[in-house]
């Protein structure tokens, strides 16, 4: 079956295969499976891409062939880069092998499907009886080594030329003016503004803040950073890139800093904490793909508006009558809390100010609740999924008056970031920013729970319980692939020392009181880990119609443990 990619995912893997985060221009081809999107990133990675996107901006893209047109250029492309990519990027053959034959089978509807589906079917060197111009075109391509994006250009002008019908001929004669002009000058097609439509400058031009799922193999926490000035990238510049990304920090230095030397201890030495609230100073790239992930949570949500709701409502049933079943809320009449309008001609009228009332909770004592999602790349796939999740859990406690905090994690350079979806004094109406939940970057989990226990010991709350919702793969590389004279001063966190490492941190917090659960969002591989993390209180959600009840026996458990 041929994997077609939404925009969010194109481009990522963009990104992450031509390791250049300005990489952008490809929608121009109109390619979406899995396959072509790699294979057109690469060219990234390979030639000056940007120069020959500006060139067909200019040349192509306003006639009425151009899909044709581009879809040679795909062609040409491929011919010249598949080997290379296939060795480097062994998890795309089944790709390829899908999107061939997906090619193959398709009934041709326009030149376009036709020099396609021939390229693929004449792998072999045979040439059936087609036309005579696609056997010749098909040569053409197979013949031709590109060695630059000048030499692209060149084939597919004498293609465009010999083989398509041109009414108006100031096309070809712009192309050869261009042509001309830029083997004399390259910088002429390097010099049009392509990333200013949709990037701010960079101290930092190059990095990949995603990991790269889509292969077979393991590139969890790919980070390319190259440096635009002399000297050593200074820490600020990090600062200013994870700020760009994620929004304001929340914290001020001070408070950072005291944070820090609190839990960035041991094997976390070196990293440094952006607690965000997801607020951006302005408009931005970053703000418009967190946007984009939010709409399409928000529909995963819709699509089974009903089922989701009604897990929360037995959710909320469940924590009533567990952990919540001694509970008894009532209200009087006060001097401050919510205004009574029926008591306030008392103002003027007498001394009596008890125009407010004031809600009063007697249980076992108050109960907290804390919901840790792991923003991480690896959990792309299962985004919507991952924040529906949390969005069922802290919209039942909110609708209870539980306070309840939610907050995503991940790392990019050697920053933590700590995103605060909602807080314990939120509206219900917060709980909707959970739909930003938009993984990117690495994870830390160890550290990210080690931190939230350092929050919540702060809080007064007899009761508290902490969820994490993770993959049960903590793995963080901190100077993979960097470039430059900056080496950040931090530790690596991989493998089973990161797994025991989060585990330890579990125990610490169960010991000091905090219930903690594991709600495992991965596959099937990783489960195992997640028993190491968590032991017997993780949740195995293989079905979203059951997370409520799965969750709901956890409230259970804990509420059994109380009494």
């Amino acid at each position: 079956m041929i994997y077609l990619l939404d925009k969010i995912r194109r481009q990522n893997l963009v990104w992450t295969v031509s390791e250049d985060y300005l990489a952008e221009g490809f929608e121009i081809f109109e390619r979406n499976s899995f396959y072509e999107v790699s294979l057109i990133a690469y060219a990234y990675k390979v030639y000056d891409f940007k120069a020959f996107i500006n060139f067909a901006k200019e040349n192509i893209l306003n006639l009425t062939n151009r899909f044709d047109i581009m879809t040679i250029a795909f062609l040409i492309l491929e011919e010249n880069l598949k080997d290379e990519l296939l060795i480097k990027r062994p998890g795309l053959k089944s790709y390829r092998e899908d999107f061939k034959s997906s090619a193959i089978r398709k009934n041709p509807k326009s030149f376009a499907d036709e020099i396609l589906k021939w390229y693929y079917e004449t792998e072999d060197g045979s040439y059936p009886r087609i036309h005579e111009n696609i056997v010749e075109i098909l040569k053409k391509i197979r013949g031709v080594k590109i060695k630059s994006i000048m030499d692209l250009i060149d084939m597919l002008l004498s293609i465009f030329k010999s083989y398509f019908h041109v009414e108006n001929s100031t096309s070809i004669e712009k192309m050869e003016k261009t042509l001309k002009e830029a083997k004399k000058n390259p910088e002429i097609l390097k010099s049009k503004p392509t990333s200013k439509n949709y990037l701010e400058d960079f101290q930092l031009e190059k990095y990949n803040i995603m990991s790269s799922e889509f292969f077979e193999e393991s590139y969890e926490n790919l980070k390319v950073v190259m440096e635009t000035v002399e000297g050593e990238t200074g820490e600020s510049d990090f600062q200013k890139t994870v700020e760009k990304h994620f929004g304001k920090n929340i914290l001020s230095i001070t408070d950072e800093h005291i944070l820090e030397s609190q839990v960035c201890t041991g094997i976390h030495r070196g990293i440094k904490i952006h607690m965000t609230k997801g607020d951006f100073p302005s408009e931005s790239y970053y703000k418009s793909l967190i946007d984009d992930q939010k709409s399409s949570n928000r529909e995963f949500f819709e699509l089974n508006n009903l089922t989701y709701k009604r897990g929360i409502t037995s959710l909320k049933e469940t924590i009533k009558n567990s952990l919540l079943k001694e509970s008894e809320h009532y209200k009087i009449i006060s001097s401050s809390g919510e205004v009574v309008p029926s008591k306030l001609w008392k103002i003027d009228r007498t001394s009596d100010n008890r125009v407010f009332k004031k809600e009063f909770l007697n249980d076992y004592g108050e109960l907290r609740v804390d919901i840790l999602l792991d923003s991480s790349a690896s959990q792309h796939e299962r985004a919507s999924e991952v924040a529906t999740q949390g969005y069922i859990i802290a919209q039942a406690l909110s609708e209870l008056n539980v306070k309840t905090r939610v907050v995503g994690f991940n790392n990019l350079f050697n920053y933590m970031v700590l995103n605060v979806f909602r807080d314990y004094e939120d509206s219900q109406y917060k709980n909707s920013e959970i739909f930003k939940y938009y993984p990117s970057g690495s994870n830390r989990d160890g550290l990210a729970i080690k931190t939230m226990i350092h929050l919540m010991k702060k809080s007064s709350a007899e009761r508290k319980i902490l969820i994490v919702l993770s993959d049960g793969k903590p793995n963080d590389e901190v100077n993979i692939a960097s470039f430059g004279k900056k080496k950040l001063d931090a530790e690596d966190y991989l493998g089973n020392m990161a797994i025991y490492d989060t585990a330890m941190e579990v125990m610490n917090a169960r010991n000091i009181g905090i219930n903690v659960l594991g709600v495992f969002t991965g596959e099937l591989e990783d489960l195992n880990s997640e028993k190491i993390i968590y032991g017997n209180d993780f949740a195995y959600i293989t079905k979203m119609s059951r997370f409520s009840q799965i969750v709901g026996l956890f409230f259970k458990s804990v509420a059994s443990k109380l009494e």
